[in-house]
């Protein structure tokens, strides 16, 4: 362990002392907020693997940079992966049979809520960064009657359970126009892993309609850890230098 320990503080001593001396060049003109979004592919690990699949989603983040130049920030983000999605064709109601059939879909949620610091080196052009937190994991499985409508026609939530996770991860960004806080926006390229604790979940298959119209619930139960991967955008909100700003806000 001692011979891993020892380059990765070397790493972490060197991204701060060179993200400090180029401090001084950084323009004020921006706020200590950044935004983040981002498609997301979430990979379960370990026995979560084996009840569920690899699944798309999405990602939005928020970042107050403690220091102006953006080395120690606070990280705030929400992601949400629907993991599993079906549709079966049933009655509208016991009583009038298959006289009036509708669409129903089901779809199974994750959602991450996370908080935690974040070490960054803000020059460069590649500029890595670590982060880790604290999250609660929300597992959702609802139904609703599909419509030709923007909003579907009534909607139930199945079964929900939460947990909690630990997570550590990192990246690069990749700088795509240049330094001028109105135009700073970077590629986010990132990786994070989520040691989640003990849930309930349901996938595909897991909600049987019985013939008297009532259903049957078979949920999951495991830990939850999983690996989520990153390619998104990242943009250093501005302010007109002309504007009074607090100092805690730019």
């Amino acid at each position: 362990m001692k011979s891993i320990r020892t380059p990765l503080a070397a790493a972490s001593v060197w991204m701060v002392l060179s993200a400090v001396s180029a401090s001084a060049q950084v323009t004020r003109e921006s706020t200590r907020f950044s935004i983040n979004g981002a498609p997301i592919l979430s990979e379960p690990t370990g026995e979560f693997r084996q009840n569920l699949g690899n699944a798309f989603g999405g990602m939005g983040a928020v970042l107050y940079h403690l220091d102006r130049p953006g080395i120690f920030s606070l990280r705030f983000d929400v992601s949400a992966v629907p993991y599993g999605h079906e549709e079966r064709r049933l009655p509208l109601s016991p009583t009038i049979g298959e006289r009036i059939l509708v669409d129903v879909g089901t779809t199974n949620w994750m959602t991450a809520i996370s908080f935690g610091p974040e070490l960054a080196l803000p020059r460069g052009p590649v500029r890595p960064y670590l982060n880790a937190g604290f999250s609660g994991l929300l597992f959702r499985t609802s139904s609703a009657i599909d419509a030709d409508t923007s909003e579907p026609i009534g909607s139930t939530t199945n079964y929900s359970d939460s947990t909690t996770a630990w997570f550590w991860g990192g990246g690069v960004r990749i700088p795509l126009a240049g330094d001028n806080p109105r135009k700073a926006i970077s590629l986010d390229i990132g990786m994070r892993y989520y040691r989640g604790g003990l849930a309930s979940y349901l996938r595909e298959g897991s909600i049987q309609d019985q013939p008297d119209g009532s259903i049957r619930i078979d949920a999951l139960q495991s830990r939850t850890p999983h690996l989520v991967y990153t390619i998104g955008v990242r943009f250093r909100i501005p302010h007109d230098p002309a504007t009074p700003c607090p100092r805690f806000l730019c």
